[in-house]
């Protein structure tokens, strides 16, 4: 389409001749640039330019070079194109001379002021302390053991390895074994090899050897008396009796503990099993020991003719029941959950 611009100060308008399809695309416009009646639009400080001429986009020509240039840097130039010189230094090394000494007397504006850089970074090591320190951890006056041992290291002897435990000792394993026998101290026995130069052990490393070589020593013994190669001597059946009596002794201990356990974990399971109950271990206990010798006390539900007290205790537990009843509606739901489906979701327990 035809268009007539005119430009501010021009008395004559000059036509342009572009496509209005794509740049309008209100209907009032197009409809009015439809018709062939020229327009006038008045284009306020435009430059005196020659007409719009819009040409079409050229296709892309993709250009080949017609030499084989390098893609990589480590890649070699192409020798008849580029010249020998391209990769030669621009100008000579500098020649060796004498080098002046650094003069620490003196002082030049070029040097730094060491002393007040430390000042300034002290100043601001200061305000970030105070900005908010970190946390210490807390500190116990005894450290642990694994520590301690650590600290035990001693620079010296020769490097522990992997060695088997058997009957026959080598002379690392026969001074742990006299040692013990003679009761040193793990770290003793541990310094006395390093100082010999014999194998670096931990500490606790020469407890747990020990352990194991003083069971491989009875294995060995046990075959010797098999063997009728090694005898009982005297003194040696009284200290046998003596170590059973200490043992029975450590046994008695250890089944008190476990009893008294047995018997805190029924207390806590009638609880759990009836929570109006609220008897101790020893009252369990007691009350079995009385059934089983039939000494126990009856019930007061087993009276035939209860007096009032009797009866004012019977009341009493009922009301205690009633009232957990009421207070705890979910354990109902679980008995009947036990009753129905033989499992509860609060205990997670199935039969």
């Amino acid at each position: 389409m035809r268009l007539s611009y005119l430009d501010a100060g021009q008395s004559s308008p000059f036509d342009v001749d572009f496509d209005t399809s794509s740049l309008f695309e209100s209907p009032l416009l197009t409809n009015r640039l439809a018709t062939n009646t020229p327009r006038v639009f008045i284009v306020p400080f435009r430059p005196k330019t020659a007409a719009l001429i819009l040409r079409p986009i050229p296709k892309v020509v993709p250009h080949k070079s017609r030499r084989s240039l390098p893609y990589f840097g480590h890649q070699q130039l192409d020798l008849d194109y580029f010249p020998e010189h391209i990769g030669a230094p621009v100008c000579d090394c500098p020649l060796g001379g004498p080098i002046d000494g650094w003069d620490e007397d003196g002082d030049s504006e070029g040097v730094a002021d060491i002393e007040s850089e430390a000042e300034d970074e002290a100043d601001f090591e200061g305000v970030k302390a105070t900005a908010k320190a970190p946390r210490k951890p807390k500190t116990t006056a005894r450290k642990p053991d694994g520590q301690i041992a650590k600290k035990m290291k001693v620079a010296g002897g020769r490097p522990a390895v992997a060695k088997k435990v058997t009957a026959d000792l080598d002379s690392d394993d026969e001074l742990i074994v006299r040692m013990k026998e003679a009761r040193y101290l793990e770290k003793d026995i541990a310094q006395a090899l390093i100082d010999q130069g014999r194998t670096a052990y931990n500490p606790k490393t020469i407890g747990t050897r020990w352990r194991r070589l003083k069971a491989a020593l009875q294995k060995r013994q046990d075959a010797l008396l098999d063997a009728d190669l090694t005898d009982w001597h005297d003194g040696d059946d009284d200290v046998l009796v003596r170590a059973i009596a200490k043992s029975e002794k450590e046994i008695r201990r250890l089944r008190e503990d476990i009893e008294s356990r047995k018997w805190r974990m029924v207390a806590d399971a009638m609880k759990n099993e009836k929570p109006v109950l609220n008897f101790s271990q020893n009252a369990c206990r007691k009350r079995f020991e009385e059934l089983l010798d039939g000494t126990a006390k009856p019930t007061p539900e087993s009276i035939v003719n209860p007096t009032a007290e009797v009866l004012e205790r019977i009341e009493s537990r009922k009301a205690k029941q009633r009232n957990l009843d009421e207070q705890s509606p979910q354990a109902n739901i679980e008995q009947r959950n036990v009753e129905a489906n033989g499992w509860t979701s609060r205990q997670r327990i199935y039969f």
